[in-house]
């Protein structure tokens, strides 16, 4: 894929976000550091909140429930935020 080289599924990992490890097990897998990962979600508390603890980028994609998350904190705001995966071609 031109844009994707690893997919990592809780199922199969036994663990789920926002639970750290599964990012740490994505970043080990493609042997890439943190700064150099982007993580691209539609949630606040499970995508955007612990993949910035581990010091990755992140993309808020603003769609489904996870669109009304009002941002209360800093740790809250992703570094870019979107609302199509469209727009998410045209950062990357």
């Amino acid at each position: 894929m031109k844009y994707i080289d690893l997919v990592i599924a809780s199922a199969e990992e036994g663990v789920s976000k926002p639970d750290k490890r599964i990012f740490e097990i994505a970043l080990k897998r493609s042997n890439c550091d943190p700064a150099n990962a982007v993580m691209i979600g539609d949630r606040i508390d499970n995508d955007i909140v612990p993949a910035k603890m581990l010091g990755m980028r992140t993309i808020w994609i603003k769609q489904g429930f996870g669109k009304y998350w009002n941002i209360t904190s800093e740790k809250e705001k992703a570094d870019y935020v979107v609302n199509s995966l469209t727009e998410v071609c045209k950062l990357l």
